[in-house]
């Protein structure tokens, strides 16, 4: 007997929700977190619409939203501005207008407390457990399991815990990744930069100007300020020239270079923390080996570029923990684990190609102000791609393989997949949100087991439900849903008694057109290959 179902090191995001999902399941798990604590350092902010559905899954959209400043008054995404306080250069507004395609909005959210958040409900639930201060010294994988070594940081004692599954959440250098001998790939370095948690009091005189993210650049400078709270609390990314080093980087140096780029040197600046970082984007070339499961930055290392690595890290993870538990409670194949790699790779790819070209922009830009060619950097941040909403990005993503069963039908035509996206119940892709009623959206049934959403002559199709040969039973179990929506059929594909298999993380997995000539036997082969 194993300790605990499933192992996961790393309490960062995508580690405290790889557990909280599979709690939710009655999947116990034991997260080791080697930091004595939860960050305090606000990292990753941006919370895309497709996140923001998952925490409303989880009942965390409002509790999550509490902490977004952009909630509070107009906010642009982006100001572009000599300094941070000087002449503006142009603006990328925050675009919404996705209400018809999503009851969530993209929202700001600083990392300590999305963790803290998070945590607290893990430390609630009792199939879930959290270990801070203890780092991870082996794994190794047995015919059953997965046996793991841990050191208590502040006492020195070694435990060793055994699980059924192992998720190593354990960060860009992933020693785990790196002992399982799995390699990466990516473009190489593209820059070092320091990244300092400041107060200073600038709300006040930033008030015409809020923006999440200021460019502020100079003929020479050019530093990358984030609003934390919107008055007193930022972030300031500062680039390292060729040949420097981290450590010629002093809190007082850092306060000289961010009293200069902010145009406000009689503000006093409090350095809170400092922490380096490399932009490398990778991708994990496998993210499965036997019993050991690669998320967040261990998989995938993006661009912080449009905030889309921890976005990316959550919605893997969302992907796997039903498919673990589909497993681990016997409901399942060991072969659907297969999928994790087949559909998120591929997702990964997309996000950080997007992120690689979103940076790419924005050092077009630093360089025209950095030549003194400012009419040409306002004419390229007027055309910033990031101006379109990331509708596509963010809704659109869909895939090509995996634990669903292709009908066929043409993946929808886009001008621009970044930003472009149209509703579709092909499988492979997100099921569409359509508004029920007293603000139900149809994305609110999905969670647990299988969904068959059906349209207004659909009944018929419980009869199937029922019927004792239906095979996704247990946790996988199906529940029957008639939706009476005007829409329905145009969005989903489907005719007035047409019905959409959809998986426990809002992806659909088989459609059939109508319950007429062998609609059930349709459905029951596409489920007998998924599942």
């Amino acid at each position: 007997m194993n300790d605990y179902d499933v192992i996961i090191v790393g309490g960062g995001p995508c580690g405290l929700l790889s557990s909280l999902l599979l709690a939710r399941y009655g999947v116990t798990s034991l997260v080791i977190e080697r930091h004595p604590d939860i960050s305090i350092h606000p990292k990753a902010m941006g919370i895309m619409r497709r996140t923001g559905e998952i925490y409303r899954q989880l009942g965390l959209y409002d509790r999550m939203r509490a902490a977004d400043v952009s909630a509070h008054g107009d906010y642009d995404l982006t100001v572009w501005s000599k300094g941070l306080s000087g002449q503006i250069l142009g603006r990328t507004p925050i675009v919404e207008g996705a209400e018809v395609y999503t009851p969530c909005v993209r929202f700001h959210c600083p990392q300590p407390h999305t963790e803290a958040v998070i945590a607290r409900l893990v430390n609630e639930h009792q199939c879930a457990t959290l270990w801070h201060y203890r780092e991870v010294t082996s794994t190794e994988e047995t015919a059953d399991g997965v046996t793991v070594t841990c050191v208590d940081r502040a006492t020195d004692v070694e435990y060793t815990v055994t699980g059924r599954y192992l998720i190593a959440s354990d960060g860009a250098r992933s020693p785990i990744r790196e002992r399982l001998g799995i390699a990466v790939d990516g473009p190489g370095d593209m820059g070092h930069f320091i990244n300092t948690y400041f107060r200073a009091n600038y709300g006040a005189r930033l008030a015409q100007r809020k923006a999440l993210l200021y460019n502020a650049l100079g003929e020479d400078f050019m530093e990358f300020f984030v609003t934390v709270n919107g008055q007193d609390l930022w972030l300031m990314h500062h680039f390292l020239e060729d040949g420097e080093s981290v450590g010629e980087y002093s809190e007082s140096r850092m306060v000289e270079l961010i009293k200069r780029a902010s145009g406000m040197p009689d503000t006093p600046v409090e350095v809170i923390s400092m922490q380096p970082w490399v932009m490398s984007p990778k991708i994990a070339l496998a993210w499965r080996k036997g019993r050991h499961f690669l998320v967040g930055d261990s998989a995938a290392r993006l661009s912080p570029s449009g905030g889309l690595g921890m976005n990316t890290g959550l919605q893997a993870v969302h992907n796997l923990a039903w498919k673990l538990a589909a497993v681990v409670k016997g409901d399942a194949p060991e072969a659907l684990l297969d999928s994790y790699e087949a559909e998120r790779v591929d997702a990964a790819k997309f996000s950080s190609e997007n992120s690689n070209r979103n940076f790419m922009e924005i050092y077009s830009i630093v360089e025209c102000a950095l030549r003194g060619d400012w009419d040409r950097a306002k004419e390229q941040i007027g055309q910033s791609r990031r101006a379109g909403g990331m509708l596509g990005q963010d809704l659109g993503v869909a895939y090509t393989s995996g634990a669903f069963v292709d009908d066929g039908t043409p993946a929808p035509s886009l001008a621009d997949p970044l930003n472009d996206y149209t509703p579709s119940g092909r499988p492979g892709g997100r099921a569409p949100h359509l508004w029920l009623t007293e603000g139900k959206s149809t994305l609110d049934l999905f969670g647990q087991g299988f969904v068959l959403l059906t349209g207004p002559d659909g009944a018929g199709w419980q009869a199937a439900l029922d019927d004792s040969n239906w095979p996704l039973k247990g946790m996988l179990s199906t529940e029957l849903h008639v939706v009476d929506h005007p829409d329905f059929m145009t969005q989903y594909g489907v005719q007035s008694d047409g019905a959409v298999l959809v998986r426990p993380d809002g992806y659909v997995a088989a459609r059939v057109q109508t319950l007429e000539r062998n609609g059930v036997r349709e459905l029951l082969q596409s489920v007998a290959k998924i599942a």
